[in-house]
């Protein structure tokens, strides 16, 4: 559940996150959003940087670990339950052709050409492994587990099991979970929950981008 962050809250989350640096490396428990929702379950690293943070689209439940880059530019949107493990990137935005092109200038200009700009979208419950790389653009659906060093690019659908670079789809994560709630059925409720809530919510937030697309169209 999510509530609005008081004023309290908005003022001692950021403090508490800059005080904590003094001691080291540690994961600091809860979130306030640009849009001032207190996330009280998301756990984000201290020595992790956020990007644009106005345009991060984060949910609660959410990790991210030590040493993350989190770059919201391009417009991110981290799903509930996502967790995001240390050493690992994720960009939505290049400037690999405009830097050539604008030379000595391109610190000093703003709307550029050939400046890559993309949202990066991560389902709720998935799993990016340490040092693994997320493209402008991509795509990774609910429950997926990319495996660590990879790089992600494109589109990929639900319970994707990724690795590689470029990542490729090598299995099902439901085939990974099956055994486990085999072997230990009282977690199967708790499993099947964030299924039904985030499938429920997935379907919302794609009629409303569709809804908003078509207005968009018919927009002279």
């Amino acid at each position: 559940m999510t509530t609005s962050a008081s004023l309290f809250r908005r003022v001692w989350q950021p403090l508490k996150t800059l005080l904590s640096r003094l001691s080291g490396a540690r994961t600091v428990w809860g979130f306030v959003r640009s849009d001032g929702v207190y996330l009280p379950h998301t756990r984000v690293s201290n020595h992790s940087q956020i990007v644009s943070r106005e345009r991060l689209d984060i949910g609660d439940h959410v990790y991210v670990g030590h040493f993350s880059v989190l770059d919201a530019s391009g417009g991110l949107h981290l799903g509930e339950g996502c967790q995001i493990a240390g050493f690992s990137g994720i960009y939505t935005h290049s400037s690999h052709v405009a830097i050539r092109l604008y030379g000595r200038e391109y610190a000093h200009t703003e709307h550029k050409q050939a400046y890559f700009e993309a949202p990066v979208r991560i389902g709720a419950y998935s799993f990016v492994g340490t040092h693994c790389v997320v493209l402008p653009g991509a795509v990774i659906g609910r429950g997926s587990l990319v495996a660590a060093q990879s790089v992600v690019k494109g589109q990929f659908a639900d319970f994707a099991f990724l690795a590689g670079n470029p990542a490729q789809v090598v299995g099902d994560t439901r085939e990974i979970d099956e055994p486990w709630l085999v072997q230990h059925p009282e977690l199967r409720e708790h499993h099947d929950a964030w299924i039904t809530a985030t499938a429920t919510a997935t379907a919302t937030a794609t009629a409303t981008a569709t809804a908003t697309s078509a207005a968009q169209a018919l927009t002279p």
